[in-house]
């Protein structure tokens, strides 16, 4: 072993000499890097805003991809490219990017040709010229695979027919795609489908061909049978494509292949198992909300395991989950039920996630095991809430238990320790004593009632850290309401909204938008007040000197913010007067005040706005001289 290792180190660095000296680079990476061209700037930002397009943020990072900086034919030529690439590729998400490349189509401008006399250049022209380029030269790309054909060039010409195979069908699916979104016009269509089945009836097409024109009667079929002109020469295709059901020349999965397409439109394109496609975070809660029989909007809650009372670890009651915490044992990660992993979020008392610190101690939230709790009466479920069921449903769904309720399949039993309305606690040193039957009404303990009274201010921080973090990562406003309602502390909304614009502001890039449509959402929602915006403002205002150290872009993006309130009606100039008072740094406060009026007035009703506050706004520059 040791002969060896002298053998590798001799190979890397011969013995009797120095090591080789390195070779240093004439213009340093970091250079490189700060001297990109303006396209190269704008591709990778681009690049950049594809890799996180999702359904659920499309319409945040579609502006961010429109004022990215197209300001040339070529680099408009070099987007598509990307969007291109990036649909073919992955054809799960082609109704997503179709949709964007229609969206673009009608936001961006076209450019003057190179050619004098020729065609402007637009983005629909230079997209379907990608498509049919790729779809013209994928025959001729067949050709030189076939030519592989050494032994050593197996594996390279494998890799190579899978990724013909993918861009190819994927391909198919955009222009199928597109047409949905009228970018294509049908006679192409046609055209393509004449293409792949070939002229001469008598002879069998390629299997590439006959898997492309299966995936395209998939994506486009039904919209073809709409127009009966259409449907017409969609009896025509259709006639061949049986014939090609019973032709021996094709492998049995093409065969099979081709019997589904024709089965589907004889079921009126209504697919016997549901289409794989992209889904928001909103579609996946109502799914499981039907598959679980909860009202809608229930799941929201339960995510992270608010939909259910407080239990303590390892307790039990009628109608609990078995082992009712989150983090004791489950199948989907962030509901009731799941189980712990390292380095998940912890839970508090009240079934509310925070992100666990080096310092804080294992166990549950407080790292403390509460010494009281509510003793529901023998008359209550007191596990399951029942906002969450279905109206008139009791707990029973179709004539049965819920399986919430039940948790497993085990039936409902009461266990040994519930005595009549109390429940004896192993964490409780003290006896329990129970209570009379007679009572119907929750029984509490008084020194439990205190502590249900008192809400702690580090509780609440953590629950609204909490809170707007999933509002920024899934942008629900439905579920951000709940959760703010949850918190059931008028009192502390004002931080609610400091805390919500400094998180807003943090974030890269900065969610000055969403923050503004939150503060707008909860104020029409009267759950926050006109004062308490202001407050919150205020606040906010009163470290952003601090603030503006780390984050010099935080007093303009401030201004942005105000100004978004200020046209909702949630602000006015009077509280920006004080708002300035409260940042002593003139530069910030000179910040603030531009990117307000600038927003404000870059607005249709931005002038009736600052017409009506002349007043304050002539108080608000006279403190900026």
């Amino acid at each position: 072993m040791e002969e060896q290792c002298c053998a590798i180190k001799d190979q890397i660095m011969p013995s009797g000499g120095p090591a080789p000296a390195l070779v240093k680079a004439e213009v340093p990476w970091s250079a490189r890097r700060g001297n990109l061209s303006e396209k190269d700037r704008v591709l990778k930002t681009v690049k950049g805003i594809l890799n996180k397009l999702t359904p659920e943020k499309f319409d945040l990072l579609k502006g961010q991809l429109i004022d990215s900086g197209i300001t040339t034919a070529d680099i408009l030529k070099g987007v598509i490219q990307l969007i291109f690439e990036k649909s073919v590729l992955e054809p799960t998400f082609c109704p997503m990017y179709a949709r964007l490349c229609s969206d673009l189509n009608e936001r961006l401008p076209p450019f003057p040709s190179d050619e004098p006399g020729g065609k402007d250049i637009t983005f629909k022209r230079v997209l379907l010229n990608n498509c049919q380029e790729a779809f013209e030269g994928a025959e001729n790309l067949r050709k030189e695979l076939r030519q592989l054909t050494a032994p050593e060039q197996e594996l390279e010409r494998s890799e190579k027919e899978r990724m013909l195979k993918l861009r190819t069908l994927g391909n198919i699916r955009l222009i199928g795609e597109l047409l949905k979104q009228k970018m294509v016009p049908e006679k192409i269509v046609h055209h393509i489908v004449q293409e792949l089945l070939g002229i001469d009836n008598k002879t069998c097409p390629a299997e590439e061909n006959v898997e492309a024109i299966c995936q395209f009667f998939k994506t486009i079929g039904k919209q073809l049978d709409e127009s009966p002109k259409a449907r017409r020469i969609n009896d025509v295709y259709f006639n061949r494509l049986k014939d090609l059901t019973t032709n021996t020349q094709l492998a049995p999965r093409m065969r099979f292949l081709v019997k589904d397409v024709v089965d589907l439109r004889a079921n009126n394109w209504i697919p016997r198992r549901e289409e794989v496609k992209a889904k928001t975070i909103t579609e996946i809660h109502s799914e499981a909300e039907k598959t679980l029989g909860l009202r809608p909007g229930a799941t929201a809650s339960m995510r992270s395991g608010r939909g259910v009372a407080s239990e303590l670890p390892g307790s039990t009651s009628p109608g609990a989950y078995p082992g009712s915490r989150p983090g004791t044992g489950g199948m989907m990660p962030g509901m009731p039920g799941t189980r712990k992993m390292p380095g998940m979020p912890g839970i508090d008392n009240d079934n509310w996630e925070f992100p666990r610190t080096r310092s804080m101690p294992r166990g549950n939230g407080s790292g403390t095991q509460p010494s009281v709790r509510i003793q529901p009466s023998a008359r209550m479920l007191p596990s399951l809430n029942p906002r969450l069921l279905p109206q008139g449903s009791g707990g029973l769904i179709s004539g049965r238990p819920s399986a919430l309720l039940q948790g497993s399949s085990a039936p409902l039993s009461r266990p040994s320790n519930f005595v009549a309305g109390a429940e004896t606690v192993s964490q409780v040193p003290a006896p329990v004593k129970s209570v009379p039957i007679a009572s119907t009404s929750p029984v509490l303990e008084k020194p439990a009632a205190r502590v249900a009274a008192k809400l702690n201010m580090d509780d609440l921080k953590r629950k609204t850290s909490s809170l707007l973090e999933e509002y920024f990562s899934v942008l629900i406003l439905d579920e951000a309401l709940q959760c703010v309602e949850e918190l059931n502390a008028p009192a502390y909304y004002p931080e609610v909204v400091k805390e919500a614009i400094s998180l807003a502001l943090e974030k890269s890039p900065p969610c000055v938008e969403p923050v503004g449509r939150l503060l707008e959402f909860l104020l029409a929602k009267k759950v926050v007040s006109s004062r308490d915006i202001g407050t919150g403002c205020l606040l906010y205002a009163s470290i952003l000197d601090d603030v503006g150290i780390d984050l010099p872009k935080a007093p303009n993006l401030f201004g942005e913010v105000i100004a978004k309130l200020a046209l909702i009606g949630g602000l006015d100039f009077k509280v920006v007067q004080e708002i300035l008072k409260k940042v002593e740094d003139d530069r910030f406060q000179k910040a603030i005040f531009d990117g307000a009026l600038r927003n404000i007035a870059s607005t249709p009703s931005g002038q009736s706005v600052l017409n009506l506050q002349a007043h304050y706004i002539e108080g608000c520059k006279s403190l900026l001289q």
